[in-house]
């Protein structure tokens, strides 16, 4: 199983829950959604990129009405919520489909269900 945050220098306490499984059956990698490069060099580190599984339940939040939101902010926001996953499905689908097998989860919040 491989856990990725975008800052592994805030693993701490990921590797803690962990426990002993961390390094045994559990990797913690390097992956930033918004960050190609960085999708690329998670996936090549993995054994013939072989992905069975994603979870995808990278997210970012914004609340206020609509005019005090900067543009810049919702064009960030939709860079890792919704762009951020299609690079990794990107990534990931074309293996899943030569092999015909493997699965994509995606976790969202109840953000998506507010108005």
């Amino acid at each position: 199983v491989i856990a990725t945050m975008r800052n592994v220098g805030r693993s701490e306490a990921l590797a803690a829950a962990a426990g002993p499984a961390l390094g045994r059956t559990l990797e913690i990698k390097q992956l930033d959604v918004c960050d190609e490069g960085s999708i690329r060099a998670c996936l090549d580190s993995i054994p013939g990129r072989h992905v069975d599984i994603l979870v995808s339940n990278a997210g970012v939040g914004m609340a206020g009405p609509l005019e005090c939101q900067s543009l810049a902010a919702m064009q960030s926001l939709m860079d890792t919520n919704f762009f951020g996953l299609v690079r990794l499905v990107k990534e990931v689908l074309p293996d899943m489909k030569r092999r015909r097998g493997g699965h994509i989860v995606v976790i969202s919040s109840i953000m998506g269900l507010q108005g």
